[in-house]
């Protein structure tokens, strides 16, 4: 009976604190579109026509949460491996290049800072700037190419600091999803910059003082895979016609998708034996939104998608044979081969699901929405590694509690969606920036670099940071 009326008198203090916690609201432009996907597809993240809720106090109920028995509650050891390298054991990872002890990798991503969301940024959408390529040609047409770079260089130096990592590591993270540009590599002629590891290197460096794995997440490729602005090229009601990565002229398509391989045997060839680098993520969500409405059949869709993954994973491994690959479903477990038709080895996979009609969960959708996930990768009983490299649960603090809970205990790594955000995005985001409304096509250079410079200046989503927090401590599950 005590033990009832403690349950009942936590949920009062919650249900309390939630209420407290929303009081912040921020109104979303009338002209924002509404994303509506189906529970079982994922949808890249896109603002919603509402309201975003920010994150503020955690509420009191969670001070203890996860600290009992019942709750299976064990903080992991936060020593940093020694022999850190990892590999693929059938359904999990292991350090020690698979010989180890088991690691459940569990993070964010670092959205937004090599290849800018304005949605989720500090720039403005404007008829000519819509995504990432936007920027690189209003710049330069506006400023030269050496200051394009340079100014593009300064929000980078800015959006992610060595404070950050420090960060990532008090909470608890030991895994950071770094998405990246086709263009952070090579220029537009496609030749490798003369310096284009510089921070490619700063980051795992940084990121393995801390004990923290990196995941190099190829974002957006040349010609874009899936035609929307977080590829770096907005095909805005025309997705699928501006995914020359796998549409339109043959030539074209060829010249992308062998720049696409060439860029992996580089990065392949560079970090070959780098014990931090968790694994390459070879291509973000491609088709994406358009995947069905593309009028092609799932067998044809799927051919082409394997073809491109099994050609760079041959590419990789001629080079690296060590790195886990990691390849990405659009959306579930069957958009993935057994890996033994293409005779893979080291490979994860992963999957990501947002649920956009149920904002506040007051349907419950939100953890329908990722169990229906997480059975869908669990029932296809591939022998390998899991992990929902992207997710976000949105405004309600309990429906982060109750859905990080459901994936970390199955044993998938998760990564979510995202680190840094302007404040109006609430709970996207685990620290806030402040919204400078930048109008590339417009502001003076004095007005770009004070922009670019001040993304460094961030408050915590503490609300956000304490739920994941918990989790990211837990000692780690093994998925069966």
């Amino acid at each position: 009976m005590k033990n009832r009326f403690l349950s009942l008198l936590a949920g009062i203090i919650l249900l309390l604190g939630l209420i407290s916690g929303c009081e912040n609201v921020s109104k979303q432009p009338e002209s924002t579109p509404t994303v509506t996907p189906s529970p079982t597809e994922a949808a890249t993240p896109t603002p919603t026509q509402g309201v975003f809720r920010v994150g503020g106090t955690v509420p009191s109920a969670f001070d203890h949460y996860g600290e009992t028995e019942e709750e299976n509650y064990m903080e992991r050891d936060f020593a940093i491996s020694e022999k850190p390298f990892l590999k693929a054991s059938g359904k999990v990872l292991r350090d020690d290049s698979g010989n180890g002890a088991l690691v459940q990798l569990k993070g964010t991503n670092v959205g937004g800072y090599l290849l800018q969301e304005f949605w989720m940024t500090v720039g403005e959408y404007t008829e000519n700037v819509t995504a990432e390529e936007d920027v690189y040609r209003v710049l330069t047409e506006r400023f030269g190419r050496e200051e394009a770079m340079r100014l593009i260089k300064l929000y980078q130096e800015n959006f992610f600091a060595e404070a950050d990592f420090d960060y990532c590591r008090e909470l608890g993270m030991n895994c950071l999803r770094l998405p990246f540009w086709y263009r952070n590599i090579v220029d537009e002629n496609g030749e490798p910059y003369e310096d284009w590891f510089e921070l490619f290197d700063w980051f795992v460096e940084n990121a393995g003082k801390r004990g923290i794995y990196v995941i190099l997440d190829f974002h957006g490729a040349p010609g874009s895979q899936n035609g929307s602005d977080h590829s770096g090229k907005d095909g805005h009601d025309e997705k699928m016609a501006a995914s020359e990565f796998f549409f339109g002229e043959e030539a074209v398509v060829k010249a992308n998708q062998e720049l696409f391989y060439k860029i992996w045997e580089v990065i392949a060839e560079h970090f070959n034996g780098n014990p931090w680098v968790a694994g390459y993520d070879l291509l973000n969500e491609p088709y994406c939104t358009f995947r069905y409405n593309t009028g092609l059949p799932d067998t044809e869709l799927h051919d082409m998608l394997w073809t491109v993954y099994d050609e760079a994973y041959k590419r990789i491994r001629a080079i690296d044979p060590d790195h886990v690959v990691i390849m990405e479903a659009v959306w579930n477990a069957q958009d993935l081969p057994n890996p033994d038709k293409y005779g893979w080895e080291n490979v994860m996979y992963q999957y990501h699901t947002y649920m956009y009609d149920d904002y506040d969960n007051s349907k419950g959708k939100q953890i329908s929405n990722l169990r229906t996930r997480v059975n869908n990768t669990v029932n296809a009983k591939y022998n390998v590694p899991s992990i929902l490299g992207e997710f976000a649960l949105f405004n309600a603090l309990s429906a982060w509690d109750t859905g990080v809970k459901l994936v970390n205990s199955s044993g998938h790594s998760w990564t979510t969606w995202t680190y840094k955000t302007i404040a109006s995005c609430g709970n996207w985001g685990l620290k806030h920036t402040k919204n400078y409304n930048l109008n590339l096509e417009k502001a003076t250079l004095e007005q770009i670099e004070n922009a670019w410079t001040k993304v460094s200046e961030a408050t915590n989503n503490t609300g956000l940071a304490k739920i994941l927090s918990k989790y990211f401590k837990q000692e780690y599950i093994e998925m069966k």
